[in-house]
């Protein structure tokens, strides 16, 4: 029998925000909404996360105490010494002697003067203003109405306020000094609430700062935020010290290498809680024979040069016994353990950056399994080489350190039908910067330099993962680019000539096809990803984002076996 013990929340037993957990929150913001980490650090702190570690250090809850207390004392200031309670009335009175003179003007419209009454019987200025507002053309109705409207609006604050706040004094304000304080006490209940907030949960971003300096003067106004600034220095100095973050020469922050590391490890614990598969462990193993560490139970003669760590002792002893030479085995009677040689892999990923895929999460996950891949490569498979190459109109080589921060470039142009033609050799790389627009689909660049990279004639095994959500938009003839939308022939051509000549070099071509069918079967894309899948001797896959992680590692390590296992 299962028994179940349930006992009263207690948030005391929640466990300490860690400054792990806290660099956990940092590169998920970082990575899935675009920001920096200097954003993404305020972001934190504006949702109260480090609390616990820097309020109290920082002396930030003295001072937000001593603001609520400064608050309420005001508030109560107010509420002993006025009262507005006879407004009340004095409106009431008004609206009642506006319907009576309205009723003599209209008195041949009784259901005109019906409506009027309901709504004033309902106290409803909204009811009032649709009134008005259908009465159209009819000027002496309007204008008639507009006072009572006036009338009626005022007695709803005063109603509202009267309700809200307990007035206790005997000072009677005019009426519009007596809405003035009432909006007065509303920003000071709302300046109360987000401080209690702010100790409560450490929000430190939610409120209004002029209304700081307004009620409580610009001397607490400067101090919050300093003291504000130094609850983020502190932060920022704390994860500079756990090496968590570095600062660079232009003196902003990005995440460290470990830091990096860790969300690759993070994102691969993630993929084998989902693949329950036995993965690979070590560099792969080729059929070839040669010294490492890597020994089989094949033996051979031993040859002057081996490795004596190789040497099979108990053959070599019954070797030596057969020839009637006791237990002390000879060089002749030596036997070696054969050794398999390690296969080197070199593996690029080719990174889609095009407009497109910010979409549903595409990139994110994109950026997840890149670090993922990197991580286990140099756990795994430590022979192996691993470059990621980000492409939209043109293409670039991107370090591990930059892909927490990286995003696809953003679409500048939204006319539906584009054709743009640049000269390359005629402009320099300021202009290349500023005038191509990047959010294309340069598919056949993007091949180009992942074949440049991978051109080495020593490296036997070599594999593109390419992730992508569309067709090209873009490709080059010589030195001039030629941008289309919707794609043109010529696109396609030149990026299945490229995938070409991948094959020809040896190369692999995984795709993982970040679409859905109807997408990709809009401007004639099916029957060109048919193409490429055939001209590269490659596979497709179909993911949806989220799975994307899980069916790259999932390829690389089954491709591994079979490549380089027996």
């Amino acid at each position: 029998m299962i028994v179940y013990k349930y006992e009263p929340y207690n948030p005391e037993d929640e466990p300490e925000f860690t400054p792990e957990k806290l660099m956990q929150v940092l590169s998920e913001l970082i990575m899935k909404y675009e920001i920096s980490l200097e954003e993404a650090l305020k972001l934190v702190i504006e949702k109260g996360l480090p609390v616990n570690l820097f309020l109290k250090e920082g002396g930030m809850d003295d001072l937000i105490k001593r603001f609520i207390a400064q608050i309420k004392e005001q508030i109560q200031s107010i509420l002993n010494n006025y009262t507005i309670e006879p407004h009340h009335k004095q409106l009431q009175q008004a609206l009642q002697d506006k319907l009576k003179e309205i009723e003599k003007l209209f008195k041949k419209d009784k259901k005109f003067i019906e409506d009027l009454k309901k709504i004033i019987e309902n106290s409803s200025s909204d009811q009032l203003r649709r009134f008005r507002w259908n009465l159209g053309n009819q000027k002496e109705s309007f204008t008639a109405i507009e006072t009572l409207s006036e009338l009626l609006e005022n007695k709803e604050i005063i109603y509202n306020g009267i309700k809200r706040f307990s007035f206790q004094g005997s000072l009677v304000p005019s009426l519009q000094d007596s809405i003035k304080l009432l909006k007065e006490l509303e920003h000071l209940q709302s300046l109360l609430k987000s401080l209690e907030e702010a100790l409560e949960k450490g929000d430190l971003y939610n409120m209004d700062l002029e209304k700081i300096a307004q009620y409580l003067g610009v001397e607490s106004y400067q101090e919050f935020l300093e003291r504000r600034e130094s609850i983020f220095q502190k932060l920022t100095q704390l994860l500079e010290q756990r090496g968590e973050i570095i600062q660079t020469d232009s003196g902003e922050f990005k995440l460290s290498p470990s830091s990096i590391r860790k969300i690759g490890i993070q994102a691969l614990k993630e993929i084998f809680s989902k693949i329950k598969s036995d993965s690979a462990g070590g560099s792969h193993r080729s059929e070839e024979f040669g010294n490492s560490e890597n020994l089989t139970s094949i033996t051979r003669i031993y040859e002057l040069g081996d490795s004596i760590s190789q040497i099979d002792f108990s053959s070599s002893i019954l070797n030596s016994l057969r020839r009637g030479n006791g237990t002390k085995p000879s060089l002749i009677d030596l036997e070696s353990y054969e050794a398999r040689g390690f296969a080197k892999s070199s593996t690029i990923i080719l990174l889609d950056m095009s407009g497109s895929m910010s979409r549903l999460g595409r990139f994110y996950n994109a950026k997840k399994m890149s670090l993922a891949l990197n991580h286990l490569i140099q756990s795994e498979y430590k022979d192996d080489k691993l470059t990621i190459i980000g492409f939209g109109t043109l293409a670039k080589i991107i370090s591990v350190s930059e892909i927490p921060e990286i995003n696809p470039y953003p679409v500048t142009i939204f006319n539906p039908y584009i054709k743009l033609r640049f000269d390359l050799s005629q402009m320099n790389e300021k202009e290349i910067q500023t005038r191509i627009p990047l959010y294309f689909t340069n598919l056949q660049k993007g091949l180009q330099l992942a074949r440049k990279l991978l051109g080495s004639k020593q490296l036997k095994n070599k594999e593109i993962i390419l992730i992508t959500d569309g067709a090209p938009t873009a490709h080059f003839e010589g030195s001039v680019l030629y941008i289309n939308y919707p794609p043109a022939p010529s696109d396609f051509e030149e990026a299945l000539k490229e995938a070409s000549f991948c094959k020809e070099e040896g190369i692999t071509i995984n795709t993982f096809l970040l679409t859905n069918e109807w997408d990709f079967s809009y401007f004639g894309e099916k029957s060109f990803i048919q193409r490429f899948a055939k001209a590269t001797g490659g596979r497709i896959f179909y993911p949806h984002p989220n799975e994307l992680n899980k069916m790259v590692i999932y390829d690389f390590i089954e491709n591994r076996k079979k490549k380089f296992y027996y």
